[in-house]
């Protein structure tokens, strides 16, 4: 199974953890996008990377007149999507599009461009299906320390002998776009003449409890843990709970930088 592929059946998988834990997360930190895309006269919208729709509802309220096509690798995550209402849904791959060229107002790609093997052909499909004067909207991070409790999960993973993450790295090209000087240079290697790239700070507070759940049904936490037989599983389980148990709120604030960027 290449790369591609292995996530996509991650993804699937643990569609459902991910639609409770990680997506009301990251949701409002991409609205800044939405606002200032040019969305009210769209006609046409692709939500590649769409996952489980969860800014479906954002874009038909920004969109009223639009149909709006959400594409993904993983189709347990587009099963999701469809409890949404919104039936242009298609299982595709983002570097090959199966849209005619020139068809598209607007495209969106929302914490999603890294995960592309090759983010350029990625970009450069983008502009193939947008229509001229078209626009693509990107949201992904910029410096990110990692969630709270990270170096906990690695030091007791690691105490247990877990086996080291194995999710492909060729699948997290984010040091390709954490800044808003490489993303600039991405947009415009894929012939893209205009780009408006801007950061923004944001925070999510969690609670312990929340953090747990989360990290255990998806992420690295969960990909390493599956690694060790239920008796270790249990024993590290223990561990990194008393230790995250002990965090303080302000210990369990998440702050990271969020990369916006439109271009034409």
């Amino acid at each position: 199974m290449d790369a591609s592929h292995a996530l996509a059946f991650e993804y699937s998988s643990k569609a459902a953890q991910y639609e409770r834990h990680w997506s009301p997360v990251i949701r409002p930190m991409a609205l800044p996008l939405l606002e200032a895309l040019p969305l009210r006269t769209a006609h046409r919208i692709l939500d590649i990377g769409a996952g489980s729709g969860a800014h479906f509802a954002d874009l038909k309220t920004a969109a009223p007149n639009a149909h709006i096509i959400g594409v993904d690798r993983a189709e347990g995550m587009l099963r999701v999507a469809k409890q949404t209402g919104n039936d242009l849904l298609a299982v595709t791959d983002a570097q090959r599009l199966g849209i005619r060229s020139g068809t598209i107002d607007v495209v969106v790609m929302m914490f999603v461009l890294f995960h592309l093997p090759d983010p350029p052909s990625g970009l450069r499909e983008v502009a193939r299906v947008l229509r001229e004067g078209g626009s693509v909207g990107i949201v992904t991070w910029g410096h990110d320390p990692g969630l709270p409790g990270s170096s906990i999960w690695k030091e007791e993973l690691d105490r247990e002998q877990a086996s080291p993450d194995p999710r492909d790295p060729i699948v997290m090209q984010h040091a390709l776009m954490n800044s808003r000087e490489k993303l600039r240079a991405l947009l415009a290697a894929a012939g893209f003449a205009s780009a408006n790239v801007w950061s923004a700070e944001v925070t999510h507070q969690w609670t312990s409890d929340a953090l747990l759940e989360m990290q255990t049904g998806c992420g690295m936490p969960a990909r390493r843990l599956a690694s060790l037989s239920s008796e270790r599983r249990a024993r590290c389980l223990e561990r990194v709970r008393s230790r995250i148990g002990c965090l303080s709120r302000a210990e369990l604030e998440y702050r990271a930088e969020v990369l916006f960027a439109i271009a034409d």
